[in-house]
């Protein structure tokens, strides 16, 4: 038997969770250090507002020749 350590779908959302929490907060403390002068402004919003600007750069097509 597999153990499991919330249950069989807790444990992938758990996951997912952890992942996504973990990468706007290296994204935001990535944006504080490149400007400490702005870092009151920076919050989880900007990091969310940053990463919809770049996927609907990907989704346009703007990275193609990278």
């Amino acid at each position: 038997m597999t153990a499991y350590l919330l249950s069989r779908i807790g444990d992938p959302i758990f996951a997912l969770t952890m992942g996504v929490t973990a990468a706007m907060t290296r994204i935001r403390r990535d944006q504080i250090e490149k400007s400490p002068e702005k870092a009151s402004e920076i919050g989880y919003g900007a990091v969310v507002q940053l990463g919809q600007k770049r996927l609907q750069r990907w989704w346009n097509g703007d990275f193609k020749d990278l």
